[in-house]
Protein backbone atom coordinates (compact mmCIF):
# COMPACT_ATOMS: atom_id res chain seq x y z
CA UNK A 1 0.00 0.00 0.00
CA UNK A 2 2.91 2.82 1.24
CA UNK A 3 5.57 1.27 -1.54
CA UNK A 4 8.02 0.62 1.84
CA UNK A 5 10.16 -2.20 1.91
CA UNK A 6 10.23 -4.44 5.06
CA UNK A 7 13.74 -5.26 6.74
CA UNK A 8 14.11 -8.38 8.66
CA UNK A 9 17.64 -8.81 10.54
CA UNK A 10 19.04 -10.82 13.06
CA UNK A 11 21.79 -9.30 14.85
CA UNK A 12 24.35 -12.56 15.89
CA UNK A 13 25.52 -11.34 19.56
CA UNK A 14 28.80 -12.25 20.36
CA UNK A 15 30.01 -15.55 21.64
CA UNK A 16 30.40 -13.98 25.47
CA UNK A 17 28.17 -14.46 28.29
CA UNK A 18 25.32 -11.25 28.43
CA UNK A 19 26.87 -9.38 31.88
CA UNK A 20 30.34 -9.50 29.98
CA UNK A 21 28.96 -8.04 27.05
CA UNK A 22 27.26 -5.27 28.37
CA UNK A 23 30.67 -3.93 29.34
CA UNK A 24 32.22 -4.47 26.14
CA UNK A 25 31.93 -0.68 24.68
CA UNK A 26 30.35 -1.03 21.43
CA UNK A 27 32.60 0.45 19.00
CA UNK A 28 34.81 -2.78 20.03
CA UNK A 29 34.72 -4.19 16.48
CA UNK A 30 33.33 -7.68 16.91
CA UNK A 31 36.09 -10.12 15.37
CA UNK A 32 34.54 -13.69 16.00
CA UNK A 33 33.67 -15.04 12.00
CA UNK A 34 31.06 -18.30 11.79
CA UNK A 35 29.98 -18.61 8.23
CA UNK A 36 27.63 -21.19 8.61
CA UNK A 37 25.69 -20.16 11.62
CA UNK A 38 25.34 -16.75 9.32
CA UNK A 39 24.51 -18.97 6.77
CA UNK A 40 21.96 -21.24 8.83
CA UNK A 41 20.49 -18.24 10.93
CA UNK A 42 19.83 -16.17 7.20
CA UNK A 43 17.80 -19.53 5.92
CA UNK A 44 16.06 -19.51 9.31
CA UNK A 45 15.18 -15.71 9.00
CA UNK A 46 14.09 -16.27 4.91
CA UNK A 47 12.17 -19.36 6.42
CA UNK A 48 9.89 -17.31 9.17
CA UNK A 49 9.50 -14.51 6.75
CA UNK A 50 8.20 -16.97 4.27
CA UNK A 51 5.63 -18.45 6.76
CA UNK A 52 4.70 -14.94 7.84
CA UNK A 53 4.88 -12.92 4.18
CA UNK A 54 4.47 -15.36 1.77
CA UNK A 55 7.07 -14.55 -1.00
CA UNK A 56 6.16 -10.59 -0.78
CA UNK A 57 7.86 -8.61 -2.63
CA UNK A 58 10.36 -5.73 -1.14
CA UNK A 59 11.12 -8.22 2.25
CA UNK A 60 15.02 -7.80 2.71
CA UNK A 61 16.29 -11.12 4.96
CA UNK A 62 20.07 -10.43 6.59
CA UNK A 63 21.59 -11.65 9.07
CA UNK A 64 25.51 -10.47 10.80
CA UNK A 65 27.51 -10.45 13.55
CA UNK A 66 27.90 -7.34 15.61
CA UNK A 67 26.57 -5.74 19.17
CA UNK A 68 22.70 -5.68 18.98
CA UNK A 69 21.45 -2.74 19.68
CA UNK A 70 24.26 -0.52 17.69
CA UNK A 71 24.24 -2.99 14.61
CA UNK A 72 20.61 -2.19 14.61
CA UNK A 73 21.24 1.53 14.65
CA UNK A 74 24.04 1.69 11.92
CA UNK A 75 21.83 -0.51 9.72
CA UNK A 76 18.69 1.93 10.13
CA UNK A 77 20.99 4.62 9.30
CA UNK A 78 22.99 2.90 6.07
CA UNK A 79 20.03 1.70 4.60
CA UNK A 80 17.60 4.80 5.60
CA UNK A 81 15.43 2.92 7.43
CA UNK A 82 12.20 4.91 8.55
CA UNK A 83 11.14 3.21 11.21
CA UNK A 84 12.21 0.31 13.72
CA UNK A 85 9.96 -2.38 15.36
CA UNK A 86 11.62 -4.11 17.54
CA UNK A 87 10.29 -6.39 20.60
CA UNK A 88 11.19 -6.27 24.12
CA UNK A 89 11.23 -8.56 27.28
CA UNK A 90 10.13 -6.17 29.54
CA UNK A 91 12.95 -7.16 32.03
CA UNK A 92 12.72 -5.14 35.52
CA UNK A 93 15.23 -4.91 38.85
CA UNK A 94 17.98 -7.22 38.57
CA UNK A 95 17.55 -8.59 35.44
CA UNK A 96 17.72 -5.02 33.51
CA UNK A 97 20.82 -4.25 35.27
CA UNK A 98 22.78 -7.24 34.49
CA UNK A 99 21.48 -8.18 31.15
CA UNK A 100 20.31 -4.41 29.83
CA UNK A 101 17.59 -3.54 27.60
CA UNK A 102 18.79 -3.78 23.41
CA UNK A 103 15.44 -2.38 22.78
CA UNK A 104 16.16 0.53 25.19
CA UNK A 105 19.10 1.35 23.58
CA UNK A 106 17.89 1.28 20.35
CA UNK A 107 15.54 3.94 21.00
CA UNK A 108 17.75 6.22 22.43
CA UNK A 109 20.45 5.74 19.61
CA UNK A 110 18.29 5.14 16.12
CA UNK A 111 18.27 7.47 13.79
CA UNK A 112 14.39 7.22 13.45
CA UNK A 113 11.19 6.17 15.31
CA UNK A 114 10.83 3.24 16.97
CA UNK A 115 8.11 1.17 17.82
CA UNK A 116 8.98 -1.31 21.07
CA UNK A 117 6.16 -4.23 21.07
CA UNK A 118 6.33 -6.42 24.64
CA UNK A 119 6.55 -10.01 23.74
CA UNK A 120 4.34 -11.25 23.63
CA UNK A 121 2.21 -9.07 22.96
CA UNK A 122 -1.04 -8.17 24.18
CA UNK A 123 -3.97 -6.20 23.30
CA UNK A 124 -2.97 -5.45 19.95
CA UNK A 125 -5.45 -5.33 16.58
CA UNK A 126 -4.65 -4.76 13.12
CA UNK A 127 -7.73 -4.32 11.25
Amino acid sequence: MFGAALHVIHVIPPPLTPDISVTLPTDVPVTYTDTQLVQTCRAQLLSVVAREFGTAAGVVCDAFFGHPWSAICKYAAQSEIDLIVVATHGRTGLQHVLIGSTAERIVQHAPCPVLVVKNPEKDFVVE
